[in-house]
């Protein structure tokens, strides 16, 4: 009677356990893939397109000045700046397009 009572609790406390890292895991995923992968698409094109004209009129060679700065955050495994700073290497290229053409 007490060994089953005892059973019965010792496995309640593993579930509650391993249910409450399997939430922090699952959490951990979650907070990831958010910052690293939904909030910066979220940034307004306007702020990508200030930072693309602010670095084409700064830079002699503006594609090679986005690339650098989009090769560092990779360097620094940092996604959420690899995304903006992707965007901006497109943005960049698309508007070097649109003067040649």
């Amino acid at each position: 009677m007490v060994g089953d009572i005892l059973l019965k609790a010792v496995g309640w406390l593993l579930i509650a356990f391993f249910g409450g890292q399997a939430v922090i895991f699952i959490s951990l995923i979650l907070w990831t893939i958010w910052n690293d992968a939904i909030k910066p698409r979220l940034i307004p094109a306007a702020d990508i397109d200030r930072v693309a004209d602010d670095i084409i009129a700064n830079y002699p060679d503006p594609e090679l000045e986005a690339f650098t700065r989009h090769e560092r955050a990779w360097y620094d495994s940092d996604g959420a700046e690899q995304t903006y700073w992707n965007r901006v290497r497109k943005a960049v290229r698309r508007r070097l397009q649109d003067k040649r053409t």
